[in-house]
């Protein structure tokens, strides 16, 4: 994974993104006549590592690039690799596009039996990714928290993964008839949701709300509800820390 490449992919820090710089780095691959693992490295959002004689690239976001890229895994894989590849994509890691691309390079010719392959490096690290990310968005499931600003219902996050594609079809099957947003503060990324209509995304912050100036009479009437339920004498905040870390509750009404 270390070794010198001789071109790098530049792309930008999204999932679309990383999935056009596979896509194209599969398109370079091809064209090498003595590829070797690591000849080609994905940079994210930047440079993060400086190659002496190494080729630089910059890659152009390509939906279409992206949609067929995704395809693929599903079509030469499995759907299971497709499901672990997305969630990979969304860590915060700023390798995740090599280690996907090192496992994608050798998934395609094995075929599903790959996602049993954890003695390999490429199979195991982008496991341990999906997983991280798997299990903060099951945790924002059950901790996001919206206020009603009006025409909407708003909410605000904080995750260190990028949980928005991975809690849209929970809430989407929750809140159908709805209008909300749900905007990651860190990333500068809004999941927007008219009601009755499929979800889409929105990047920068134009979705940021102010939500100090809302007067959410339910956001009132629970957190009253959250002060009074609590046992007294089995106060356990020991506990509570290890079911709910506290860098969670920022946005939680409740705190």
């Amino acid at each position: 994974m270390n070794k010198c490449p001789s071109l790098i992919l530049q792309c930008e820090d999204s999932v679309e993104g990383i999935l056009t710089a596979i896509y194209d780095a599969f398109v370079e691959k091809n064209k090498m006549t003595d590829y070797r693992d690591g000849d080609i490295r994905i940079a994210i959002g930047g440079v993060q590592d400086l190659f002496l004689f190494a080729q630089m690239q910059s890659v152009e976001t390509d939906l279409d690039k992206a949609q067929k890229t995704l395809f693929r895994i599903q079509k030469k894989v499995s759907f299971l690799a497709y499901k672990r590849v997305l969630s990979a994509l969304c860590h915060y890691d700023t390798d995740r596009g090599n280690v996907v691309l090192g496992f994608l390079i050798k998934a395609f010719p094995m075929g599903a039996k790959v996602m049993e392959a954890f003695a390999d490096p490429y199979v195991m690290r982008m496991t341990e990714l999906a997983r991280k990310v798997d299990n903060e968005s099951h945790l924002f499931c059950g901790v996001i928290r919206f206020t009603d600003v009006g025409k909407f219902l708003y909410s605000e996050i904080e995750p260190k993964c990028n949980v928005l594609p991975q809690v849209l079809e929970y809430f989407e099957d929750r809140y159908p008839n709805e209008h909300y947003v749900i905007y990651d503060k860190k990333k500068q990324a809004a999941l927007v949701h008219p009601a009755f209509c499929q979800s889409f995304f929105v990047y920068g912050d134009e979705w940021n709300v102010d939500i100090s100036q809302f007067d959410d009479r339910f956001e009132n009437l629970w957190r009253e509800y959250f002060s009074h339920i609590e046992i007294r004498e089995r106060h356990n905040p020991k506990c509570q820390n290890n079911l709910l870390p506290k860098w969670y509750r920022k946005n939680m009404a409740e705190f």
